[in-house]
């Protein structure tokens, strides 16, 4: 993904899974010549995914020409609810409106908790939509009511949040 809104054009992010941490360390080695010629600078954060998602394969349907790649601080006590307001309330009103969240990760070692979420959209006012739109959507009463009040309560788990919208980068679309 490239920076959209949030990020600088030239900022990419790439998510990435192995195995376990030696086969991320035995990869490391085959970037090293594009790392040379085309980085200016890097960082990496290992993450461990907290819920049923990520997917092990993002299947092609699942993939949007933009995403919102949030960052949330929060309390490594409060890790457990913070994902039950997601999974529970926040996704199934967000994915009825045809956005797909496609995990949901943390950094296995920092204090607070960083959270980083990742949701693909159609576009970027569609991303607005999802949170601006007035009434509710399109989504079911009982559905609308759910996600206000796990939202009410994942507001008040997160310390800090910051969402930037990235361009898909990926060859497919």
């Amino acid at each position: 993904m490239r920076g959209l809104i949030g990020l600088t054009p030239t900022t990419l992010v790439q998510i990435t899974s192995y195995n376990d941490i030696h086969s991320w360390d035995g990869n490391q080695d085959s970037w090293s010549s594009l790392r040379e010629q085309f980085v200016e600078r890097e960082t990496v954060r290992v993450l461990k995914p907290i819920s049923q998602r990520p997917k092990n394969v993002i299947p092609v349907e699942d993939r949007r020409p933009v995403y919102g790649y949030r960052k949330f601080m929060i309390s490594p006590n409060d890790i457990s609810e913070f994902v039950t307001c997601s999974e529970n309330g926040m996704w199934p009103k967000i994915e009825s409106t045809g956005a797909c969240i496609l995990g949901i990760w943390t950094t296995t070692s920092s204090t607070p908790m960083e959270v980083i979420l990742l949701t693909g959209y159609h576009s970027p006012s569609h991303w607005e939509q999802t949170r601006y739109a007035s009434g509710n959507m399109g989504a079911s009463k009982e559905l609308w009511n759910r996600e206000m009040s796990y939202k009410s309560q994942r507001v008040e788990l997160t310390k800090t949040t910051k969402v930037s919208l990235m361009a898909s980068l990926d060859i497919d679309h």
